[in-house]
């Protein structure tokens, strides 16, 4: 009796540790994938203490790719049960725009809560979801990760097999992009010159390509003047010189360009133009003057938005 109570032990500990079931670990029927390494996460960047686990994210993985269905469920039903933690790391590293053939909320989180740029919301939309949406996430997420991580070896090489033992992936978000305001100035438009304002990245941590596939900015036409957007000017509420830009989403968090501590100058005009027309062109990335602004739309380096002023009742 006491050997058979020692044994069950064992067994109970080994399904848990791995996420089997009692009765296989019991067997002693355990299957064992290639799995690539997941480095546990902080949760510092998603305002929660803690650090993700993220072994049972990688075992998900490894099942997926040697299309082992029963060792697919155990990963996914401790992952189910698990720290809402590890599924926002894998949310906010996201390597694949989610296409038509994905869940719903999945579509929500990607394009509303935008999880590469709101880390503490994303843990909060994955923590709130009902166990029907959180299903339907975690099965998104895993098919993702599943269809990439044999593609991160590097240099087009593909991992299969034993190699994937070899690959280790940090999901540790980086650091926001950094965006400033720049300049203010006048554009050409068909209705005359229009104010507008410039933003740049510092520490260059920011690009075109950020603002133009994460935060929609379209290309800058010379001499055209956009449809206002959804992104508001941001303006020192005493000097009223501008900051930046905000857009609110549906789920109700703002996405913030730029830090009121880092207004631009703005002349009287500036400000009096900006008023009359109650937009501003907002333009992105340029450093320079206005002067040879020109010459970065001609080569399409400058994406803009018509920002409408923030009224104040």
């Amino acid at each position: 009796m006491t050997k058979d109570h020692a044994r069950k032990g064992r067994a109970r500990r080994t399904a848990r540790r791995t996420g089997s079931s009692y009765t296989s670990a019991n067997a002693d029927t355990l299957h064992v994938h290639p799995a690539p390494t997941l480095i546990p996460v902080s949760g510092t960047p998603f305002g929660v203490p803690g650090t993700a686990d993220m072994s049972a994210a990688a075992a998900a993985i490894a099942a997926g790719q040697a299309d082992c269905e029963w060792c697919l469920a155990s990963a996914m039903a401790m992952m189910m049960l698990g720290d809402s933690l590890v599924l926002a790391v894998l949310a906010a590293s996201l390597p694949l725009v989610p296409n038509e053939g994905f869940s719903p909320v999945t579509h929500v989180l990607w394009s509303e809560v935008q999880p590469h740029a709101n880390h503490p919301y994303t843990y909060v939309f994955v923590d709130r979801l009902t166990a029907a949406h959180r299903q339907n996430l975690l099965d998104d997420l895993v098919d993702i990760w599943t269809r990439v991580v044999p593609h991160l070896g590097g240099g087009g090489r593909t991992l299969t097999g034993p190699d994937l033992t070899s690959l280790i992936i940090d999901l540790t978000p980086a650091p926001p992009s950094v965006y400033q305001a720049a300049q203010t100035g006048f554009v050409p438009t068909p209705q005359g010159p229009f104010p507008a304002l410039t933003l740049t990245s510092p520490d260059m941590s920011g690009s075109i390509e950020e603002l133009a596939e994460r935060y929609g900015f379209p290309l800058y036409v010379w001499g055209t003047l956009p449809n206002v957007s959804t992104w508001v000017l941001q303006q020192h509420p005493k000097t009223r010189h501008p900051w930046g830009v905000r857009q609110a989403s549906r789920v109700g968090r703002y996405l913030t360009l730029g830090a009121p501590k880092h207004p631009a100058d703005a002349t009287s005009e500036w400000l009096e133009a900006a008023e009359q027309a109650g937009s501003v062109m907002v333009l992105g990335l340029w450093g320079g003057g206005f002067g040879s602004l020109v010459h970065a739309v001609q080569a399409q380096e400058i994406v803009a938005v018509r920002s409408p002023l923030q009224r104040h009742d």
